[in-house]
């Protein structure tokens, strides 16, 4: 039985990916929680933007059309 080549497991080659054995380099804690405090305060402030109008329309739009359909998602009602 012949494995199709999409199948066959890759073959790694000498040289190729040297750094495997080498462990990974790390980040000091201290730039790790900097980094983290800069990365929450940035966000926070998109977190407390107001839905836009057009978005909340979708999604009342799509509340509307699940409530619809009946509890079972079926076509309940209709046909």
């Amino acid at each position: 039985m012949t494995i199709p080549k999409s199948v066959q497991p890759t073959q790694h080659v000498a040289g190729e990916s040297d750094m495997d054995d080498e462990p990974a380099a790390g980040i000091d804690a201290a730039i790790q929680g900097a980094l983290g405090r800069r990365l929450r305060e940035s966000y926070e402030e998109v977190v407390r933007e107001e839905v836009p109008d057009k978005f909340r329309k979708l999604l009342d739009d799509l509340k509307l059309a699940e409530s619809d359909r009946g509890p079972a998602g079926g076509n309940a009602g209709k046909g």
